[in-house]
């Protein structure tokens, strides 16, 4: 019997949460699980299987220990002791910092195995420029394995980061199609008018999903198709901002925010397209959630993700420009620039091609039936057996 201990800061409202989600519920009967989160009191959006490890630390009173450090220094011990007496074959973590804590307890008592979610290069905030990404140099070469999401972030975990070619794999997010195909067959929440054509977008509104360029690009679409609806389903520190595109160009009949989703998939089943416009990305859970439901796609040519799901016979390296692409199993666009803009009446070149991107599938009834078609086929290349039984071979 295999015993398990994953480790991530919380279940809730993620795309590496529902990914640990989806691969714990999908383990055999036969592999004993723990979770070790990084919170007292965690929230748990998510469903899993396993049993719970929550940091717990003494009295807040009688500790004058700040919180965030207390917590910190809470799972790093929390951690160490778990691996010493739990008798694991692997501990296994998602994301940078519970992999950071992963690799510094050490392999002496079980295997370490990294999973990163994003490409670490691409972040530029300060938190990651002075504290993670040297650490990440510093640490993930020192792992067992290092699970990339991708081609891509394999390629910048190797070239940026250090981590040799011989520890690293490549195992994309694993869904399970039957439960995502049950679930979209629940009534939504939102009321939908069969009279409307609509766009959706799901997933955290940041800095890398740039829905603001979406907005933009979609002012355009509704100028020559009123019927056109845009749906944005999260919750995020750029709601305010988008909220004030959508006032300052008066779309506030066109755009609807339900907020954060538990159930994303019975809103696609009444959607006529998935558009995502982000930055950067790992692999992106909801292009691919979305292509489960079958709906057609259209997505920015960011790094890494995008080009691997929807044109997987290419060069996952070149980076579109200028131009639409009709790929095999949806449409790309290229990135736009990130900038901010609330009302500027000429858009920039890439939110007019995402814009042209937009309006061809609205007008092209065949074009929106193949692209269906191509989604639902390349979906299926995602089962979540397929993973898992990926993610077991690294424990041999």
């Amino acid at each position: 019997m295999k015993r398990l201990l994953f480790l991530i800061a919380k279940l809730n409202g993620g795309g590496a949460e529902r990914a640990l989600s989806n691969i714990t519920l999908a383990m055999p009967e036969d592999v004993q699980i723990d979770i070790l989160l990084n919170c007292e009191e965690p929230e748990k959006d998510y469903a899993y299987k396993g049993n719970i490890i929550s940091i717990t630390t003494a009295d807040k009173k009688k500790i004058r220990i700040p919180y965030p450090l207390r917590v910190t220094w809470g799972r790093f011990f929390k951690l160490l002791k778990l691996k010493k007496t739990g008798r694991y074959d692997a501990c296994i973590s998602f994301m940078d910092e519970p992999n950071i804590a992963n690799v510094l307890t050490g392999n002496k008592y079980c295997k370490v195995i990294l999973s990163e979610r994003t490409t670490l290069s691409k972040i530029v905030s300060k938190k990651y420029r002075y504290s993670i990404r040297p650490m990440a140099k510093l640490l993930y070469g020192r792992a067992d394995k290092v699970v990339a999401v991708s081609k891509g972030v394999g390629d910048d975990l190797n070239k940026r980061f250090n981590v040799p070619l011989d520890k690293l794999e490549t195992i994309y997010n694993g869904y399970n199609l039957g439960n995502i195909h049950q679930l979209s067959e629940e009534v939504p929440d939102y009321k939908f008018d069969k009279e409307c054509f609509y766009f959706l977008n799901t997933g955290r509104v940041d800095s890398s999903k740039a829905q603001w360029h979406l907005i933009r690009a979609f002012r355009e679409v509704v100028r020559k198709h009123c019927e056109c609806r845009l749906i944005i389903c999260g919750q995020g520190p750029y709601m305010e901002l988008l909220r004030q595109i959508v006032e300052r160009n008066q779309l506030e009949n066109k755009v609807i925010f339900p907020g954060f989703v538990k159930n994303p998939y019975a809103m696609s089943k009444h959607c006529d397209a998935f558009v995502f416009p982000s930055m950067h990305e790992g692999l992106p859970n909801a292009l691919i959630e979305n292509m489960v439901c079958e709906l057609p796609v259209i997505a920015t040519d960011f790094r890494s993700g995008a080009r691997e799901i929807l044109a997987p016979d290419k060069d996952y390296n070149y980076q579109l420009k200028g131009d639409i692409e009709l790929a095999q199993y949806g449409i790309i666009t290229p990135v736009c620039s990130g900038n901010k803009r609330l009302v500027d009446e000429d858009l920039e070149n890439e939110e007019k091609l995402l814009a042209n991107a937009m309006l061809m599938l609205v007008e092209d009834h065949e074009l929106r039936k193949h692209y269906g078609i191509q989604s639902k086929k390349r979906a299926e290349n995602f089962a979540i057996d397929r993973q898992v039984e990926q993610w077991l071979g690294l424990l041999e």
